[in-house]
This record gives C-alpha cells, structure tokens and sequence, in this order.
C-alpha cells in the first residue's frame, strides 16, 4: 500500500541493521570493508526502514534512518531532524522513536542537510492505552463491529452507537463517515462500507458534538467454500446454506452471493442461502459471487410412509455394560415398504457422560452407570424415545500373554469390555496376583517384574466378581542350537553371564534355528521330528510344540515380521534349489516369495516390516539381495567375488552381514551398510569363519559364532560365542562352552 506516492521509499543496501552500522566508528567501518567518510561528506541519499508502520494507541516502535553519499557510502555521523506530520494522530523523538497518539495516518520524515526520506504510518484505534472510541462533551461514540475483515467488492453496515459516561445509550445524531484510506477500503454517508483492494485502513465517524470512534478495517481476497458439499432432504424439509472464508476464521458472508437452484421442481433455494426440498430427484445448489462460484448436490428422497425401529422402545428400558455396545436403529420406508437409506435422521443422547451413539455405525456405547435416553427424529415423524440403563460389565487385559526379559519390567492394562469382548476403557480397583510368584512379581496397577525364566499367571480381579488374566514369560536374551545334550537342542542364555545355558527344548529330535517372537512369548524353530526338517512353533517355555510346515523337503531358518503376524523362512523341496516362503503363525497355507534358479535362502526382515535381505547365488556367487517383504523384484547390493551371509537389520535401518575371505587368507568380517547401499565398513573381523550371526533387539550388541560342523574322520570342530558391543573400539566377550560342544543359529 503506496500512501505517499510522491515521496517512494527505498529499501535498505544496507547489509547490517542500519542502526547497528551508525553506531560504528570509522576505523572499524574500514576493517570490515565500509569507506570511512571524510569531515565534510555530502549527503546524496537518505533511506528509512521500515517503508510504512502500523501502531495502536500508546504503541512505541523505532525507525531506522542512514544517510549515503554519491558512491553509495554509508555516513555513519549524520545528524538526522524526525518530523511528524500529524503530532495529534503520531509523534516521533529526537533518535526516530514513533508513539501512536490518535487513530488516524501521519507521515513522518527524516531529514539531514536538505535531504529527506519519509514513511507512512497508520494509528488505529487499539492498544494498551485506548480503545476506538473517543470521549467529548461526556457523551461515548462507538462503531460495530470495531474491527470488520471483508472481501474486495464485500459490503458491511458499520453501526455508529453513542452512550454517555454512565453507559445510558443517546441518538448519535447525524454522524459524519470518513475513510483514512479509500484505495483499501470506502465509506458513504450511511456507514456503509465497501471493501476496494487488499490491505488495511481505518474508517472514522464523528458525531455532531465531536465525538469521535474509529474502526480498523482489514480487505483481504479470500477462497469462498460452502457449510456443506452435499445435503439430503425429505419432500418439504428444509435446511440451510452459509457461504464461508476459510481463510478468516469460517467468517459467514451474508451478502452479496446469487443462490440459484439447477432443477427448482426437486429442490428451491431463497436468497438467503434457505434450501427446501420439493419431490424426489437430484439437483445442485450455486452459489456464486465475488468472482467465485460453489455448488451443492442436493438429493431430496423418496417421502417416507412408516419408520421401522430395532429394539422397540415399547419392550422396555435397554440394559447395557459399562463400555458395552448395542445397536439401535431407524429405518424409513417409502410406501411400497421398501427402506430409504437416504433419509436424513438425527440423534440425541440426554447424558453423554452416561451413553454415547454412533450414528454412522448404529452403535450404542455406556460409559458410565446410570440411566439416560436416547432420541432419533425424522422429518414428518413423532420422535423415537429409548430409556437406557448402563450397568457393570466384564473386564479384560490388554494382552493374553506377554514376555519379558529376565530382569526386566512390563506392565498390564485392565479395561472394560463390550458384549462381544471388545476392550472399551480402562479397568479400575482391580485386585492383582500372580503364579507362581517365584517367576513374575505382580504389584497394583498391573506392573509385573520378571524374576526367574519361565511361565506365570498374572490375575486381575475386578470388585464386581469379574476377573481377567494373561500368561506371562520370562526369558533370557540370547537363543541357540547347542549339542550340550547328545543332539542338537534349544537354549537360553544370559549374555552378559558365563554358563548360563538353560534347556528349553532337548530332546531327541533335532531343534535347530530358534526365533523368537516379537512379544518374547512364541518360539519358531526347524526340527526333525517327522523324518525331515520341518517348521514348528512353541511356547517360550518350551511347552506345546506345534508343527507348521509339512511339505515334502526340508524347511528352516524362521524370521518374524515386526508384528509377529507372519513368519518368512527357507523351504527346499526335493530336487530343487531353495526358496523363501511366508506363512502365519497360525499355519495358513504358506506364500512363496522367491522363484527361479539359484537358490535363495537366509531371510531377514528389515525393523520397519517393509524389506527383506536374504542370500542367493542366482547371478553365480553368493552374494546379499534386497526385496519387499511382500515379494517382488530383488535387489542385489554386494558385487564382491566373496561369499557373503547372514544378513541382519538394525532397528536403524543399516544392514549387517558376514563375509567369508576367499584365497589363502581364510576368515570371516562383519560388515555394516547404513541402509542398504554403499561399501560398507567392516566392525568385526576374525581369522576364522563366522558360521552365525545375531543383532541384539536394541542394535547395540551383535553375537556371533566361530567354528563349523565336522564330519567324520575330519575331526571335532573348535566353537566360540561371542557377543560384542557395536560401540566404536569394543572388544568381543566369549560366553563359556563345554570342550567339543557346538552351538549354531544364535539370535537375540
């Protein structure tokens, strides 16, 4: 907004704040690469900052004023005079200090030897230190609204009110209208105001005995949008349209838009946006004004002859649970007894606090004890009126198992439940216990401790009778295959201490490969209990071991999926090189998720769900792939003449694998990618083979394996479990095994 047109107003060259570099002395203006002017400078230039300024009453803010010379020098010494135009509407101090006075527009300047520069400023009528409204002969003249927005081309009604000291309303008389700014916004006799181009400006009214009040306009373009983008109406039912700014707070324009309907036989719209519908069809609403145009898709449905309800309210009050679900509903028909869903119903609740409805849905929900209603209404029709009793229901846990590390601390939610078992809302004054309590400590509130590895009962018990529990394990970080019994079994052990294996599945059969789910409860493992290597799945104790796969061939090497809702794995069949396969832990008929020559084997499952690493030698070496977890196209990310395996995300996304050194230098490096592309660098490296990899759950430890299997008369093989922090200059630790023993698969 360009107020003084004669006297423009440049912007700053300046590159530092202007009041900072006039405070420089020469010397240091020239060691940061400003000339030092001479005694006798000229000025040929002066500049102000900001170009315009809006204040309120009692307002203060500081112009900034700089002086150049003819080679564009800054004057750092100049001496400026600050002139106001209007000292009544604002006045400026000897060092450019503006305070707004009065509502009104002055023009201040800054002037040093004979050149000037000017801003304008507006003073409207807020701020700490006064309102809009000014006092004279003890009577108060005031303008609403005080502070209107409007559109370019809107129209508002300002309404002058005068009242004296003591607040006893009087006529204002005849008031004279004057806008301080017209190109913004204009003002006629009447007060009415009409909005011109963006910006802000002040409409002035003065009464005959020289009261006087200010109102702060605002013109702002704006999208228009309507209340609704559709509406569905009964023959003879009506409703209403609002035309809105969503850019002004939702403000309603209430003049100044054409309504029109495009087919007034279904449906008529007043000039006030009242929408009415006539007889069954389809037809659009317009709205259009201000340049801009907004439609509406009116159904109006066919007349509704009977409303047919479920439950009757005739039948009695309805009993529901706290947190419990019912459905009620209302269904119109038309007179061929057919239903319209089309027709609009509303409903009520007498007591949200008691009950809530989901009308989308039909749904019934108590909250609390008590006794309410609920009302449905249909154009036409006498409202529906159901009396509800919320009464106490059953409660449950959060979780029916849970596991926990050894050590460890978890905690468990007790809720309300629905008629059909639904949690709905936290359960409280629950009695908590646990068995045995040797394994898990349970204290008040459900907070459980896990003590000794193994299998407890956690049970909550509500006042009402009612209770609820959850099968809790505990177990131990780290898992293996270990031969320590005679044959391959499954082992627990603590990581960070020496000896601790602990059997959970020894036995004569072959249990190899374990993983555990992602809630600590389930453990999925290869086994050989049915002649070949098949897929199974147990408790964390060890307890009800369940086969999954029964395929001809073998299958192994199980990963889970961050939800645990799926299990991705290895399977061979007979003759054929092996594929990546996926199936619930339910046993639903598998997914095969690789195909082709090759072979693809080693799965494992990125943190986030949505990728999968594995190994495979379809381009002739063994080398490291990436795919979505789903299945699809692969990716190959190593392209050394190496062997690469046992891949293993990070929760960070970084991938780890090992890579086995071919030639006369034998040995094994684990190598860490961030992501999945790059080089990688190498965080382990050992002289021997690495036969098995695992990454802690938190990505701060890895264990590993040294050693392979041997047959026959090749002799017995060397093993050693190591477990070392990903930490930059960390040493491996090695847990304690038992001369000859073998441990393979680890995982964490």
């Amino acid at each position: 907004m360009t107020l003084f047109p004669n006297r423009p107003v440049r912007a700053s060259r300046a590159p530092w704040p202007l009041r900072l570099i006039a405070w420089l002395p020469a010397a240091l203006l020239g060691a940061v690469g400003l000339a030092a002017p001479l005694p006798a400078q000229t000025v040929a230039e002066v500049q102000v900052t900001p170009e315009t300024m809006t204040l309120g009453i009692g307002e203060r803010q500081t112009l900034f004023a700089t002086a150049y010379d003819r080679q564009g020098n800054i004057i750092p010494n100049a001496r400026f005079t600050f002139w106001s135009s209007d000292t009544l509407v604002a006045k400026v101090g000897k060092e450019g200090a503006v305070v707004g006075l009065n509502p009104g527009l002055a023009k201040i300047e800054a002037r040093v030897q004979g050149r000037e520069a000017s801003m304008a400023i507006l003073i409207t009528g807020t701020g700490p230190a006064a309102d809009t409204a000014r006092t004279v002969g003890g009577a108060v003249l005031t303008l609403v609204p005080a502070s209107p927005t409007l559109l370019p081309g809107e129209r508002l009604m300002i309404e002058p009110r005068a009242m004296r000291e003591d607040g006893t309303p009087i006529t204002p008389g005849r008031v004279s209208w004057r806008s301080l700014g017209p190109q913004v916004a204009a003002v006629d006799s009447t007060g009415l105001v009409i909005g011109v181009a963006p910006g802000r400006t002040v409409i002035q009214a003065s009464s005959p005995g020289g009261a006087l009040a200010t109102a702060s306009v605002e013109v702002a373009a704006g999208e228009l949008s309507l209340s609704k983008i559709k509406m569905t109406l009964a023959p003879g039912e009506v409703d209403t349209l609002r035309v809105l700014v969503p850019g002004q707070g939702n403000r309603e324009i209430r003049g100044g838009i054409r309504w029109q309907s495009t087919d007034t036989a279904v449906v008529r719209v007043g000039p006030t946006g009242i929408v009415s519908g006539r007889a069954p069809g389809r037809a659009e609403i317009v709205a259009s004004g201000f340049g801009q145009e907004g439609r509406v898709a009116v159904l109006v449905h066919r007349e509704p002859i009977a409303l047919v309800v479920t439950p009757r309210p005739a039948a009695g009050q309805i009993q529901l649970p706290v947190r419990a679900v019912r459905r009620v509903t209302a269904v119109a028909e038309a007179a061929d007894s057919t239903p319209i869903p089309e027709a609009r119903f509303s409903w009520e609740v007498g007591d949200t606090a008691v009950l809530t409805y989901d009308a989308a849905k039909g749904e019934l929900t108590g909250r609390a004890l008590g006794t309410t209603t609920l009302t449905s209404r249909l154009y036409g029709f006498d409202p529906v009126v159901w009396k509800v009793q919320v009464i106490p229901g059953a409660i449950g846990l959060d979780r029916s198992r849970v596991g926990i590390g050894l050590g460890d601390r978890d905690s468990l939610r007790a809720m309300l439940l629905d008629s059909n078992g639904q949690p709905l809302g936290q359960a409280s004054e629950l009695q908590w216990s646990s068995e045995p309590a040797e394994v898990v400590r349970v204290s008040q509130g459900g907070v459980i401790d896990g003590l000794r590895p193994g299998r407890a009962v956690v049970t909550a018990v509500a006042p009402w009778g009612k209770s609820a529990a959850a099968d809790v394990f505990v177990v131990r970080d780290l898992w293996l295959a270990s031969n320590r019994g005679g044959g391959f079994g499954i082992y627990q052990i603590r990581s960070a201490v020496a000896d601790t294996l602990q059997p959970v599945l020894a036995d004569s059969f072959g249990n190899i490969q374990p993983a555990l789910s992602p809630d600590r409860t389930r453990i999925a493992f290869s086994s050989n209990r049915s002649g070949s290597y098949d897929l199974y799945l147990m408790d964390a104790d060890g307890k009800n071991p369940r086969r999954l796969t029964a395929d001809p061939g073998s299958e192994g090497e199980p990963a889970w999926t961050p939800d645990g809702a799926r299990i991705v794995y290895t399977a061979t069949a007979r003759g054929e090189p092996p594929q990546l396969h996926a199936l619930r832990p339910d046993g639903t008929p598998p997914q095969a998720l690789t195909t082709g020559p090759g072979g693809n084997s080693a799965p494992a499952v990125s943190a986030d769900g949505r990728s999968l690493a594995f190994v495979s030698t379809r381009d002739g070496n063994q080398e490291i792939y990436v795919m979505p977890a789903e299945g699809g196209g692969a990716r190959r990310i190593t392209t050394t003449d190496q062997r690469e395996s046992h891949p293993r995300f990070l929760p960070d996304g970084d991938l780890l694998f090992a890579v086995e050194r071919v030639g006369r230098s034998k040995g094994s490096r684990v190598v860490r990618l961030a992501g999945t592309e790059g080089a990688g660098a190498t965080v382990v490296e050992t002289d021997e083979l690495i036969g098995g990899l695992a990454v802690s759950r938190d990505g701060r430890r890895i264990a590993y394996v040294i050693g392979r299997l041997k047959e026959g008369s090749r002799g017995r093989a060397r093993f050693n479990l190591l477990v070392q922090p990903l930490a930059a200059g960390s040493a491996p630790a090695a847990l304690t095994l038992r001369p000859g023993e073998q441990v393979v698969s680890p995982s964490f």
